[in-house]
């Protein structure tokens, strides 16, 4: 059984904004090692769970307040991204600029799909896996965990459960999903908090760099992160413009209107 955390974040400015929901896929025995050195590093911070935005920006728990805790801080920085890339099987992110997916999405997907970008990033990124799996792990099946406390959760869980008794991609097929559980509270399942620091650091490279075409030098900490990984086991879903406007074309009038 292959354990699936994902995360969803989102951020704007005055001018953008980017969602994106990030998954990191473990093996039972590399989420133990995980866990194992983990929960040490949160435990120096007296801090009850890890939020990517209270680390990097200084805040809650993460305060830096103290010359030693600012220190703390410099090291932690440095070894968090190791910390969670080295045990990581895959990670996978499906993004979309929410502004951008409203003002695309054709008026019969709205009525019939709806316009949730949490819902459609859960649905690309369960297909994703699924291929991925076929490819990897063809006898293995997913255990998946979301934190809750989204607006749109019932949504999300509504759209798996319909996935997962699809005859086409369902449960025992492409997406084989064994389970599927929201979590109120992160500190009990520890790699929440790794999708979290996933979803945080593309958002940011998103927001500083990609928009401008500097795509090409991410955030040191999220490099460190990258290169920890094994050949083909990061992957980016990120439709914009065009590319959205053909995805929404794939799938043809009369099923959308259930004919």
């Amino acid at each position: 059984m292959l354990r699936v955390y994902l995360d969803r974040a989102y951020k704007r400015d005055p001018n953008d904004d980017v969602m994106c929901v990030a998954l990191v896929v473990y093996k039972p025995a590399q989420y133990k090692q995980f866990v194992k050195i983990w929960n040490p590093m949160l435990k120096e911070w007296n801090a009850d769970n890890f939020h990517a935005t209270d680390f990097y920006g200084g805040w809650g728990e993460f305060k830096r307040n103290t010359e030693e805790r600012q220190n703390h801080f410099l090291n932690d920085s440095k070894r968090i991204p190791r910390m969670i890339g080295k045990y990581v099987e895959r990670v996978l992110v499906v993004s979309f600029k929410p502004t951008e997916f409203e003002r695309v999405v054709p008026p019969l997907w709205k009525k019939t799909i709806g316009t949730s970008t949490h819902s459609q990033a859960v649905q690309l990124a369960l297909i994703s896996n699924g291929w991925w799996r076929e490819d990897h792990y063809p006898k293995e099946s997913f255990a998946y965990f979301m934190e809750s406390g989204d607006e749109d959760e019932g949504e999300v869980v509504k759209t798996v459960e319909l996935m997962r008794n699809d005859k086409r991609y369902g449960t025992g097929k492409v997406i084989s999903v064994s389970s599927f559980t929201t979590v109120c509270k992160k500190e009990k399942v520890r790699g929440l908090e790794a999708a979290d620091f996933v979803a945080w650091h593309w958002n940011k490279f998103y927001m500083d760099k990609v928009r401008i075409g500097d795509e090409e030098t991410p955030r040191k900490d999220f490099a460190a992160f990258i290169s920890v990984q094994k050949q083909d086991a990061v992957e980016f879903i990120f439709p914009t413009e065009e590319r959205l406007k053909f995805y929404f074309s794939r799938i043809p009038e009369q099923i959308l209107r259930g004919e």
